[in-house]
């Protein structure tokens, strides 16, 4: 454990290091984020924010399993972060360059996110991490079985920490206490290779944070959402708690619900159960602040974490 809270250290310091002079450069070749219309009118201030934030912290964790790690195990979870990353970055290169906003089209980055998911599961398969805790049942044997389960985890996972991104602050307190989680799992049970990864973002994306606390001066975007939930994919298989997934992220599965509740139920009888969707936007319509909504948010990311831990350990997790 002494290893992973060094990795987390070295990370964070490393960030706050780097992300000032990213900011500038950023800032100097006008790379900033595009604001929708429909969406708070209070978030229209945030128009050109720098944005591509998320880039840094792969690059964080990247050097880190190339220094400490450098195994096939490990791959799998850089495999799903760079991946996540590539296609974010081109997610958010169109929205900025074309007059659209909205960046790629919904089944354009369903297709890619299904392809990169796909990847993960052979990686897991052909690395042996196709044993998956479940309370009850022991680590049952997914065998190759683990490939469609790892590509639906992953259409899902991404798309919900990409949606969770819509407040300063919100999705990156929210994945570094899971990824904090992962880590704590991880290193007591000497599965190092998930550890470092673990660790190495637990640490990046808190130093992100520092600068993406509201008022935010840079936002990781879909570069940094979809890699970080790709990533949770991988590092939740590689720590055989693939099932426990929707507890530890259970702000983000709310955030995905709250989407599609509210979409179905406005095209299908014209009604609305929330003032605006995801969650986040309900809250800010209610009069929350961000910092509020973020503070909320995160206190139920920190209590599920606390939870998946305890499970892992009480229940007797191989």
């Amino acid at each position: 454990m002494i290893e992973a809270v060094a990795v987390i250290v070295v990370a964070f310091v490393a960030g706050v290091v780097l992300y000032p002079p990213l900011v500038s450069l950023l800032v100097r070749r006008r790379i900033g984020q595009r604001v929708a219309s429909y969406g708070p009118q209070t978030h229209l201030r945030k128009e050109g924010t720098p944005t591509f934030g998320g880039a840094l912290f792969c690059l964080i964790a990247l050097a880190a399993w190339l220094i400490l790690d450098r195994g096939r195990v490990g791959f799998v979870a850089v495999f799903a972060l760079l991946a996540g990353a590539a296609l974010g970055a081109l997610d958010d290169i169109v929205n900025i360059t074309s007059t659209r906003h909205r960046g790629l089209g919904a089944w354009e980055r369903v297709a890619v996110e299904g392809v990169v998911g796909v990847c993960i599961g052979i990686g897991l398969a052909v690395t042996g991490l196709t044993h998956q805790y479940f309370p009850g049942l022991g680590a049952p044997d997914l065998g190759w079985g683990i490939v469609p389960l790892a590509a639906l985890a992953t259409i899902a996972v991404a798309n919900a920490v990409n949606l969770t991104d819509g407040v300063d602050g919100l999705a990156a307190s929210c994945m570094a206490l899971v990824l904090f989680g992962i880590t704590f799992i991880a290193a007591p049970a000497h599965e190092m290779h998930a550890a470092i990864v673990a660790a190495a973002l637990t640490g990046a994306v808190a130093a992100f944070l520092v600068f993406n606390w509201h008022p935010a001066r840079i936002f990781m975007g879909d570069t940094g959402s979809l890699a970080l939930g790709t990533a949770l994919v991988a590092l939740a298989a590689e720590v055989h708690l693939l099932w426990a997934l929707p507890l530890l992220g259970i702000v983000f599965v709310v955030e995905a619900l709250s989407v599609i509740v509210n979409v179905t139920l406005i095209r299908r009888f014209h009604r609305r159960l929330l003032r605006a969707s995801p969650l986040h936007h309900h809250f800010e319509e209610l009069g929350a602040s961000e910092e509020r909504v973020v503070a909320g948010f995160a206190a139920v990311a920190a209590v599920a974490t606390m939870f998946t831990v305890l499970l892992t350990h009480y229940a007797g997790k191989p």
